[in-house]
């Protein structure tokens, strides 16, 4: 089979948890004995090859914007991003869009793409001032609820912007068949653009093969946060909840691995807990396994999420894990099970588990021992790849009828 992804935050650029999926679903897909393109639309500043042969993925980056430099620090760059949005937008635009499906439509004859899968959010449709469309094709669009602009929108209780709601609804409508990373998405995405056809669940995957973890070599009192640093990963009640823990355990430390700005975040710092926090900003994946590897245990308070690829590659490492009370948390770690869950409201619970764990070696076994064997049932990359072969046969099969 010749699949084509759709995905503008392919690794190794600052991505987010869409590009690791991508990535670690493309190269399972090769290793099977069969065709991955990846196609996305780029900034310049985001930098990369234009062009990459990733482990025989195909990774293609077009770009949009003014062509000066992929250098993220050039300042014409900084410049051109504090440009008003309407003039941003005229200078991206439709032109930069068409060339970017011309592209599609002409790899998908050349190379005779069977499928296509692209996710419900994307960094480049609010700089477009319009609502982008996909046009129909030979073949089926497959559509996978990642989290849109909307759902996370609609989770966090913010205003909805209008554009971001059409261009999700057009794509949802757009779509020859549905995919959700996670039951709790598909049904809010269901209720909130009142969608009829089924929403086919599809866990994503990680290469549990790996990493083969040892639960007997662990750091004392290190514990690891690995995301953006924004509002709905819940990094400020971590940091508040770090104040408590650092009373208790003063020797404790904290390494915060993402991208992100940090002098606001140091700021709700203690002076003594400012010493113990480490912020190692965005990094390799294999970096980020290493150190879960060794840490005592891994923290995702999370406001919102679709999936949480972090605590599953945490999990992975037989790190024991503390994952989210909302959203999909219960859906994806199983509470006193697999690892703990923790309202991110909740500043004191956060700083309870937290010290729970460090205090508990029979915890941390229990936690890492099933974390693992989870990760190894549920969420192998091999599994899932297998999965989303099957049901992308289907989707062709119902598409040529």
């Amino acid at each position: 089979m010749t699949i084509l992804y759709i995905c503008d935050e392919y690794p190794p650029g600052m991505n987010g948890g869409i590009g690791t999926a991508v990535q670690l679903l493309s190269r399972e897909l090769v290793n099977q004995g069969h065709k991955v393109y990846v196609v996305g639309l780029y900034s310049y500043y985001y930098g990369q090859n234009d062009y990459e042969n990733d482990n025989s993925v195909e990774v293609y980056r077009l770009r949009y914007g003014l062509k000066f430099s992929k250098n993220t620090n050039n300042k014409l760059n900084r410049l051109q991003n504090k440009l008003p949005k309407f003039l941003q937008r005229f200078l991206y635009g439709k032109r930069d869009y068409q060339k970017y499906l011309n592209f599609i439509k002409i790899l998908v004859k050349t190379k005779k793409i069977d499928v296509i899968e692209i996710p419900d959010f994307s960094t480049y449709d609010e700089f477009l001032g319009f609502a982008p469309e996909i046009p129909v094709l030979s073949i089926p669009v497959i559509v996978k609820c990642h989290g849109s602009k909307t759902y996370f929108a609609e989770e966090l209780g913010i205003p909805i912007n209008d554009m971001n709601f059409k261009t999700d609804e057009l794509l949802y409508k757009r779509a020859d068949s549905l995919f959700s990373v996670s039951q709790y998405t598909a049904s809010k995405v269901q209720q909130k653009f009142n969608i009829q056809k089924e929403i086919h669940l599809m866990y994503n995957g990680i290469d549990i093969s790996a990493f083969r973890p040892d639960i007997n070599k662990r750091e004392k009192e290190t514990v690891i946060f690995t995301g953006a640093l924004v509002e709905k990963k819940g990094i400020r009640s971590l940091l508040l909840a770090w104040n408590i823990v650092n009373g208790v355990f003063p020797r404790a430390k904290l390494l915060i691995f993402g991208k992100g700005k940090t002098e606001h975040l140091k700021q709700l710092l203690s002076a003594n807990s400012l010493n113990t926090v480490i912020f190692k900003g965005h990094v390799s994946r294999e970096v980020v396994y290493q150190n879960l590897s060794t840490a005592t245990l891994a923290i995702f308070p999370s406001y919102s999420e679709t999936f949480g690829l972090a605590p599953i590659e945490a999990m992975s490492t037989a790190c024991p894990t503390i994952f989210t009370k909302y959203s999909c948390g219960p859906e994806i770690v199983r509470d006193n099970i697999d690892g703990m869950l923790v309202n991110p409201d909740d500043i004191n619970e956060i700083a309870e588990k937290i010290i729970t764990l460090i205090n508990n070696k029979n915890l941390q076994q229990k936690y890492a021992v099933n974390g693992r064997k989870a990760v190894e049932e549920r969420f192998d990359i091999k599994k899932s790849a297998t999965d989303h072969l099957s049901l992308y046969k289907q989707v062709i099969n119902a598409y040529k009828i």
